[in-house]
Order: structure tokens, then C-alpha cells, then sequence
């Protein structure tokens, strides 16, 4: 889970609007959040991931669900209230269920830091606080198979990059060429890319990339050697933000 920046609210979403399809809803039960627009917003907002496991929803929508962060059948005032939406996978929608938020909070990423309440370790999430722990049970963000399993698949594709990387550094610092230069530059960025907000699984690739000795060790030798250029730091320092705090 990363910080989220919640986008204006989609213009389909007047008051007007709002009104009809909330007393819509109290009188039928019908799926009024169910809006192209409505989904669209969400999705633009948080990178087309779900906003809690990060995992990809952005086949055409196809996974996504509108996840009410109030249950809408208790919180029914809420049900198109634009900061009360966001976007889920399936997965994670059901496993909050009718959880109520305002009983036993959990975090809302687009209004809260996640890495203020959450840790990592040994490819499980840890809560750092109360909201923390109930956030990581609510969701059931420690699931071996969906998301425990996933995390330790990607931290040893990091590991094999860097690997790499440390491979092609070691070129260059031999033979100081333009191609063995661009190789290392090229792997770079990619584990960095991975790292940034709209890669799937970031804060897990981010935490596994730039708590890696090795990987610290690459930076500061391209850094003495004057090849650290500015779209790396770029990448380097947006990935920063991302980095949970070992538990």
C-alpha cells in the first residue's frame, strides 16, 4: 500500500447528480457507483491499481470494483461521496466486507501515509500502530497464497536485477566505454521504474530495492565514478517515498 492523491471529483458527479443517486439507492439497493466516469477517476488516481494490495485492475475495468470506504448499506448518506470511493480488486473488497471504518479504523491511503503504519518484514506486513494492525487484518494483506507469496516473487526478481546490475558496474569500472555505461544505466532504471507509484507492488519493490546493501553500494560507486545522472536520482528520490520501515 502507497500514499494516494485523490483527482477532482468526475464532473458526472454534480450535487444534483449526487442526490439522485443516493435517494436512488436507499429506495432500490440498485449499483448507482457502477459509472464509467466514476471508475475511470478512481482508476487515474491510483495508478489503475487497487488502492490497498496494489495488485493491477486495469484490464478494461474488468477486476475493479468501486470499494466504499463507509459500508454503504450502513453509511448509506455516503454511498457516490467522492472521498468515500475507491478503487479495490475483488479480492480485498470482499475481504474488508462491512468492516465499519468509524468502529475500528483502518488507513484510508488517500488520506493517510501508510509507512507512518505499516512495516515490512520477511515478506508479511507489520503494524506499527493500532490502524495499522486492523488495516492489515481487515484487508487480509498477509494472505500466503494472493499476496505473501507475490511479495516474495518480486524481491527475488530485485534480487536477480541487481545482481546484474553489480555485474555490468564492474564492466564499466574494467573498461570505462559509452556502451558498457548505457548497459548500466539501462538496468538501473529499470529496478527503479519498478519502484515508482504506478508499478504494480512499488512500496514491496520499492522496500526490497533500496534496503539492499548491494544496491546502496551501486548508487554510491556511480555516484564517485560521476555517472549518476539526473532521471536516475529522480526515480531514486520518488522511490524514497515509498520505502516501508523494516518490522
Amino acid at each position: 500500500m502507497i500514499k494516494l492523491e485523490r483527482i477532482q471529483k468526475p464532473e458526472y458527479l454534480s450535487d444534483a447528480k449526487i442526490l439522485e443517486l443516493t435517494e436512488t439507492f436507499k429506495a432500490t439497493g440498485a449499483i448507482v457507483w457502477n459509472h464509467p466516469d466514476i471508475k475511470d477517476a478512481l482508476l487515474i488516481s491510483s495508478h489503475s491499481k487497487c488502492a490497498y494490495c496494489e495488485c493491477c485492475v486495469s484490464e478494461e475495468s474488468k477486476y475493479m470494483e468501486v470499494e466504499h470506504f463507509e459500508y454503504k448499506d450502513k453509511y448509506q448518506d455516503s454511498v457516490v461521496y467522492w472521498p468515500n470511493l475507491l478503487p479495490a480488486c475483488k479480492r480485498c473488497n470482499i475481504a474488508k466486507g462491512s468492516h465499519d471504518v468509524k468502529i475500528e479504523p483502518i488507513l484510508n491511503p488517500y488520506d493517510a501515509d501508510p509507512r507512518a503504519h505499516i512495516s515490512f518484514r520477511l515478506y508479511k506486513l507489520k503494524g506499527i500502530s493500532g490502524v495499522g494492525k486492523s488495516t492489515i487484518d481487515a484487508l487480509d494483506l498477509n494472505n500466503s497464497e494472493r499476496l505473501v507469496l507475490r511479495r516474495f516473487e518480486v524481491a527475488q526478481q530485485v534480487e536477480n536485477s541487481i545482481s546484474v546490475a553489480s555485474d555490468r558496474l564492474s564492466s564499466y569500472e574494467e573498461s570505462q566505454t559509452n556502451v558498457r555505461k548505457n548497459k548500466l544505466f539501462g538496468i538501473v532504471g529499470t529496478i527503479l521504474q519498478e519502484c515508482q507509484p504506478q508499478a504494480i507492488y512499488s512500496a514491496t519493490t520499492a522496500t526490497a530495492v533500496l534496503t539492499n546493501e548491494e544496491f546502496l553500494q551501486i548508487v554510491e560507486k556511480m555516484r564517485v565514478n560521476n555517472i549518476w545522472p539526473e532521471h536516475l536520482e529522480h526515480y531514486l528520490q520518488n522511490a524514497l517515498r515509498l520505502v516501508l520501515q523494516p518490522g
